[in-house]
């Protein structure tokens, strides 16, 4: 039971400082992957840390081999009835509850992400391909471009931002979609969003979707600037932003 508790103990200063301390160090802007990495394993560490406790406090009545009743009738006969049953449902939640949880809700978001790929494909049908940019084009006079991941990755850049860039700005933003599809970005974002749904009320988990969404796009970044300047990239971006506000 100690190793349990100390297990559930470091899952919840886990839980609730780790964002803390990752938030306020100052080279997650300048080593992006390294900051997604260290996100994803305190959260990986987390899940782990309840998986094992649920374990630890099955694992001394030796439960781990027997049936769920043999398990009920072991905790009932060294805590009490009462107690018994409190912890077996305790034990059974942290050891297949929270997994499960976890996979239902990635299995949610990779249903919820397919459908609006698959959407978005539908609507890109009869757009115009540019065979010396690499992307499909969007009538729209609203500056944008986009990635779709899937199907070899596919790349929409509307008619507004190939008036408003210049070819070196254009290739600056196609090198930066093109390392989104490079890095699959999209399971990384998709990962951070299914934690998220799953244990939204821990602080670990609940800024997560935002986070890695952030950390992706300075990811490409990195990965764009190897085909342009950084100068370039970033004027190329400002100058979409600015457009596409009101």
């Amino acid at each position: 039971m100690t190793a349990a508790l100390v297990l559930l103990g470091y899952a919840g200063l886990l839980g609730l400082l780790g964002p803390r301390l990752v938030e306020r160090a100052r080279w997650t802007v300048a080593s992006p992957k390294l900051a997604i990495a260290t996100w994803f394993a305190l959260a990986a560490s987390f899940v782990l840390s309840l998986m094992l406790a649920g374990a630890a406090i099955m694992s001394p009545t030796e439960v781990l081999t027997g049936a769920v009743l043999d398990c009920l009738a072991s905790m009932r006969e060294h805590h009490g009835a009462i107690g018994g049953t409190v912890i077996a449902v305790l034990a059974a939640a942290l050891t297949w509850a929270v997994p499960l949880r976890l996979a239902h809700a990635s299995i949610a978001v990779a249903r919820t992400a397919a459908a609006e790929r698959s959407r978005l494909r539908r609507d890109l049908r009869s757009a115009r391909r540019d065979r010396g940019l690499g992307a499909v084009v969007v009538a729209s006079p609203r500056p944008a471009a986009y990635c779709i991941p899937g199907r070899g990755g596919l790349i929409a850049v509307t008619s507004g931002a190939l008036q408003l860039l210049d070819r070196p700005q254009l290739d600056a933003v196609m090198a930066h979609e093109r390392a989104h599809l490079a890095g699959r970005h999209h399971l990384l974002v998709a990962l951070a969003q299914a934690g998220n749904r799953a244990f939204g009320w821990v602080p670990l988990f609940a800024p997560l979707p935002e986070r890695i969404g952030h950390l992706v796009e300075l990811a490409a970044d990195d990965a764009a600037v190897r085909r342009a300047s950084r100068r370039t990239l970033a004027r190329s971006l400002l100058d979409v932003a600015a457009a596409q506000t009101p």
